[in-house]
Order: structure tokens, then C-alpha cells, then sequence
């Protein structure tokens, strides 16, 4: 038996697992959304001024809580379900090979689907390409791939403070609104009529993309590979099961949680300045520091969020049921949270983009998710599968048995 079949006997759903998915929809969709409600920062521009401290709050905490950690722990979802999948067909016999190169082949096409027509930022291609390096990689020592991570992620992220210190030192001299494109202009092209917004969505997503790819791309491969390693050695079912203990737990996840909030407070610090604050400029310098102390921050408390949701599901079973069927469904979830904000802030539906205030914002991510909560359990109520879950699946398994 391969390494990457090792300790993955269990073909069972592990339901913590899609627990965690559905509150990761949630911090995604907490993030995604500014790009919609302010679509010039698909441009690398900054989002409009808050008027209010309680918009200025929200902006803060979204920062805080969920900018650059919600899809690490997406993206060491995919890595630990990788190795469950690469489990589920060494058992039945079929090509494991052949089942993830369909699987992936089908993610960049959703990718560049969801990314022209619906959001540039689109992640799915990015996870479809380095899904065939993670399948390259399958067999590597688990030394070896935690290795590769850490070198992966103190690259990207000194790369990024280092940009940051000397755009700093320079005194922001280059302006990033004459450089990128006029915040106006973005938001009249966003907001006008389908051609005017399709040509718009065409226009910024390469340089959306470029950014994903090699800003976000590297820092997500780091995190597939410690899905990986913590998938071969069952870590997740093994703390669902109880095996390690509640102290033991504590102990790893309280001070990752801390030390990651505590990068993560320094970076919103610097993009939106103390709470309360409504006339924050924090320059290009500024901005690359705080994105780069948001990539560093986010595999820590992403560790320590996961540590401690799993420690809470144990107990709380109730609340494991509430989320996992939205996270049994996690790609249809992310596709149509793309479709509600194209309806709601893109020219093509209501074209309130630069309309609502961030506090109404807010309260729009919440009602989203809530309603894709409800949604998720009444579908599967009647179905075994989610709606683009069901066709991933059969065409992930033709021509294998099963």
C-alpha cells in the first residue's frame, strides 16, 4: 500500500469535515464580496471610505476574522479529501490516477467559467492546476512535504514584506490610482449595462488571475500539502473519535489562534487603521504589509480555528448537523454566492455596487449564508448529492468501477 493510502481505511463521510467547510463559505463569502460591493478592487484599487465607525468595524473585523484564513482552510480541505478520495478508489479497485486528473480537468473548467462570467478572483482554477502538482507529489515523505510548505510560505510571505518595506521607504512616490485605473470608472463599467459589465469582467481578469495564481497559489499548494500529511495520519478522525484529548488540543490550538490574531490585528491596523477610525490612507506601502501580514497570520489561526472548531464539534453535535450539509455541498455554495452578488451588485441584476454601506453589507453576507443553510438541508432532504456535486461525481467516476 502507497503512502498516500496509508491509515485511510475509512470510506465513511466524516461530517466535521463539511462542518468546517460550511463555516469556511461563510469567511470566503465575507471576503469575495467587497469585490462585488466595491468591483475597483478587482483593479488592485482600494475599496470607497467607510463614513462610519460601524462601517469601519465591520471592514476591521472582516480583516481580522476571515481575510487570507478562510481559504487556507479550504485549501487543507482539499488536500486532506485528496488523500480520502485517493482512499475511496484504492478500495474499489479503479484508477486513482485517472479519477483526480478528471476531477481536476473538471475544476479548471468551472474555474474559467466562474471566472470570466461570474468573479475574477475565482479560486477553482487555481486549485485545479496545483491539484496536478499535489497528484505529482502524492508519494512524498510527510518530512518532505512539510518541508516544501514552510519553504513555500516563508517565501511568499518575506517576498511580500519586502515589497512592502521598500514601497514604505519610498514614500508611496507611485500613485496606484493613476497606475491601475480611476475607482469611478470600474465601478460605471461594473454597474452598466451586460455588454459594459461583461467587458469589464474580460478586462481585469488576467491581472485578477496572475494575482491568484502566483500571490495565493503558492501559500494554497503549502496548505494542500499539510492536508495531505494530516489526512494520511487520520489527525481529523482520530480528534473526532476523541483519541486526543481536550487539554492536549487546547494547547496547540489557543496559542496558534493567538499568535495569528495577533498578525492579523496588525494588518487590519494598517489597512483600516485603529476601530473607529473613518480616514484611514494607508498607501501601496501600507497595503503590501498588511497583505503580507494577512498571508502570514492565516495558516496559524486557520491552524488554530481548526483545532478548536473540532474540539467544539466533538462536543456540540448539534451544531456539527446544522453546518455539514452547506459544506456537503461546498462547491454549489460557492458558485451561487457568486451568482446572489452578480445579481446584487452587478449592472445585469440590481447594480448596487458602491450603494450600500459596509454595515449593510455586513448584514448581507449573514443573510446569505443563513439562507444557504436553510437551502442546503432542505436539498438534501430529498437528494443524495449537491446539484454540481452530483455531475463532479459522475464524471469524476466514468469509466471507473466503483
Amino acid at each position: 500500500m502507497s503512502s498516500a493510502h496509508r491509515g485511510s481505511h475509512s470510506t465513511e463521510r466524516v461530517h466535521v469535515v463539511d462542518a468546517l467547510r460550511a463555516l469556511a463559505l461563510l469567511g470566503i463569502l465575507s471576503v469575495n464580496i467587497w469585490f462585488f460591493a466595491h468591483p475597483q478592487m478587482l483593479l488592485g484599487l482600494r475599496g470607497d471610505s467607510v463614513e462610519t465607525s460601524a462601517d469601519q468595524l465591520v471592514r476591521f473585523g472582516s480583516s481580522l476574522i476571515f481575510e487570507g484564513k478562510s481559504y487556507v482552510i479550504f485549501s487543507f480541505l482539499f488536500g486532506l479529501s485528496f488523500v480520502l478520495a485517493w482512499g475511496r478508489a484504492h478500495q474499489s479497485g479503479a484508477s486513482e490516477r485517472r479519477r483526480s486528473l478528471r476531477r481536476f480537468s473538471a475544476l479548471i473548467l468551472l474555474g474559467l467559467l466562474h471566472g470570466l462570467f461570474l468573479f475574477a478572483g475565482d479560486i477553482l482554477l487555481a486549485y485545479g492546476v496545483l491539484g496536478f502538482i499535489l497528484l505529482g507529489m502524492r508519494r512524498v515523505s510527510a518530512r518532505a512535504a512539510l518541508i516544501t510548505a514552510a519553504v513555500l510560505y516563508a517565501a511568499l510571505v518575506g517576498f511580500l514584506l519586502f515589497l512592502g518595506v521598500i514601497s514604505w521607504a519610498v514614500g508611496d512616490a507611485l500613485d496606484g490610482t493613476t497606475m491601475m485605473g480611476d475607482p469611478a470608472a470600474a465601478r460605471e463599467a461594473f454597474t452598466g449595462p451586460a455588454a459594459q459589465w461583461l467587458g469589464f469582467q474580460l478586462g481585469v481578469y488576467p491581472l485578477v488571475q496572475i494575482s491568484v495564481l502566483f500571490g495565493q497559489g503558492p501559500l494554497a499548494l503549502a496548505v494542500f500539502l499539510l492536508g495531505l500529511v494530516v489526512g494520511r495520519a487520520r489527525l481529523i478522525e482520530r480528534i473526532a473519535a476523541g483519541e486526543l484529548s481536550t487539554g492536549r488540543l487546547l494547547g496547540m490550538g489557543l496559542p496558534a489562534l493567538a499568535a495569528g490574531l495577533v498578525l492579523s490585528t496588525m494588518a487590519a491596523l494598517l489597512a483600516w487603521g485603529p476601530p473607529g477610525s473613518t480616514d484611514h490612507h494607508p498607501g501601496m506601502g501600507g497595503e503590501l504589509l498588511g497583505t503580507a501580514l494577512n498571508l502570514a497570520a492565516g495558516p496559524i489561526q486557520a491552524f488554530g480555528y481548526v483545532v478548536l472548531l473540532l474540539v467544539l464539534f466533538r462536543s456540540a453535535v448539534p451544531l456539527t448537523r446544522l453546518l455539514a450539509p452547506a459544506g456537503r455541498m461546498s462547491l454549489t455554495n460557492y458558485l451561487t454566492q457568486s451568482v446572489v452578488m452578480v445579481i446584487l451588485f452587478a449592472g445585469v441584476g440590481f447594480g448596487l455596487a458602491g450603494e450600500l454601506s459596509e454595515l449593510a453589507v455586513g448584514g448581507t453576507v449573514l443573510a446569505i449564508w443563513a439562507a444557504q443553510l436553510v437551502i442546503s438541508h432542505l436539498w438534501f432532504a430529498r437528494f443524495a448529492r449537491g446539484p454540481l456535486e452530483a455531475p463532479l461525481r459522475a464524471w469524476t467516476y466514468a469509466g471507473s468501477r466503483d
